[in-house]
């Protein structure tokens, strides 16, 4: 027998497990029943995360986060954050999350909270002035980028992106490429996205623009394709600090895709600490797991990228002043980056107008989102706590126009899809997360 709570009621549930599941400072108790958050984390299994880390943790590698902050009191990334670039803290969560896939600890829980794929990374943010719930300002996202090339940064990662093609931006990216950064971009989410219509900063010329995939290494459930996509990395049902109750959310998108290949990439310059950022962008390309289908592909970019492969090759990264990504398909090319080593900072470099940029018509907002704005808490308690929480999120649910970030999967599994897949199903009650 069965019966109806109402929203209130159901709310205050919630709140009292809260209260006596979790600890001081918003760590969790070790999960009894439920899975632990790191448990969850699906693709660092599939990536034998484990025998990465013996060759490399990404230790010596900086990476700039342009998101809505970070909140460095997340017990996952205490330590891991350099002083802000703009304002402190974090503005909605989106940027802890995106930081603690890149460089996440797992303390919460007693161990068992997320990991990033690159725990030995510092992460530097800038936190963009946000002009409406989850847009961002082009001008502010242009700062950012600009700031973090004249940083220590090797790598900016950036989950956020829009359909108009930035002036301001485009000027910024080509700034970046010429300091020697290497800069990764997400290449779009449905419905904010469409098929075929470039997203920027993803689009431009020499950026690394990744895509989602789930783990069947099928396209993620909001997958967007084009030309501009490079690789993929995992990007479905992702967990990952963020700053609700619970401190840590589920993400579907190139967002969580963007964060993840930041953070492999950080694990190869680690190890290869005189390369620059094209001869990084050439091994991840080489080592990426290909689709059955001719590359670059348009869904799949050059295939999905493996932290194991790209530590193991040994053949040589291709020449360091040649971008790859640039004129594969028939964009102009940019300035060529630095061939100075990558973690001493350049001379800087000429900002003249991109020419690959042509000027906005107005000020241009960037989504930061990368799901169906579901929220969801995530408790380390029981599962039934757990089903209690969803359902109080989903009284509380919003609509958040995803940000167009997309990323490729690594280690996908075979075969691979020729066609999207059907949209997936969401079970309030499979798992205690914020559904971001």
């Amino acid at each position: 027998m069965s019966r109806c709570l109402t929203p209130a009621h159901r709310l205050s549930v919630v709140l009292g497990l809260l209260l006596t599941i979790l600890i001081g400072g918003g760590h969790f108790a070790p999960a009894a029943h439920a899975e632990s958050i790191r448990g969850q984390q699906w693709y660092l299994d599939i990536w034998k995360i484990d025998e990465v880390w013996k060759t490399s943790r990404g230790s010596g590698v900086t990476v700039a986060v342009i998101d809505s902050g970070v909140d460095t009191t997340h017990p996952d990334l205490e330590g891991q954050v350099l002083p802000s670039l703009s304002t402190p803290g974090d503005s909605r969560g989106h940027g802890t999350g995106m930081a603690g896939l890149i460089a996440g600890q797992g303390r919460a829980g007693g161990g068992q909270g997320a990991f990033g794929v690159a725990p030995g990374v510092k992460i530097l943010p800038f936190r963009a002035v946000e002009t409406s719930p989850g847009k961002y300002d082009e001008v502010s996202i242009a700062k950012g980028i600009r700031l973090a090339a004249d940083s220590d940064a090797q790598i900016i990662s950036i989950s956020l992106a829009g359909s108009a093609k930035s002036q301001l931006e485009g000027e910024a990216v080509d700034y970046a490429l010429s300091k020697g950064k290497l800069v990764v971009a997400g290449g779009g989410n449905t419905p904010d996205s469409q098929n075929g219509i470039p997203v920027y900063p993803a689009a431009f010329p020499g950026v690394l623009a990744v895509s989602a995939v789930d783990k069947q290494g099928k396209p993620a459930s909001n997958n967007v394709s084009g030309s501009w996509i490079s690789l993929t990395a995992p990007g479905q049902d992702i967990p990952s600090p963020c700053v609700s109750s619970t401190r840590y959310c589920l993400g579907t998108g190139s967002s969580d895709a963007t964060a993840l290949t930041s953070g492999v990439a950080a694990l190869v310059w680690s190890v290869h600490p005189d390369w620059t950022a094209n001869q990084v962008i050439r091994r991840l390309l080489d080592t990426a797991n290909r689709p059955n289908e001719p590359v670059p592909s348009d869904t799949f970019g050059y295939g999905a990228v493996s932290p194991r492969k790209a530590l193991a090759a040994t053949d040589t990264p291709g020449p360091a002043d040649v971008n790859p990504l640039i004129g594969v398909r028939g964009d102009k090319p940019t300035t060529a980056p630095t061939t100075a080593a990558p973690n001493t900072p350049s001379a800087a470099a000429p900002t003249t107008p991109s020419q690959t940029a042509p000027p906005a018509a107005a000020p241009v907002a960037k989504s930061d989102d990368d799901g169906d704005g579901l929220l969801v808490p995530i408790l380390a308690g029981t599962i039934a706590a757990a089903a209690l929480v969803a359902g109080a999120a989903v009284i509380a649910m919003r609509r958040r126009r995803a940000r167009e970030l997309a990323h490729r999967q690594a280690a996908a599994v075979p075969p691979w899809p020729t066609a999207p897949p059907a949209p997936p199903t969401y079970h309030p009650g499979a798992g205690p997360y914020d559904r971001r």
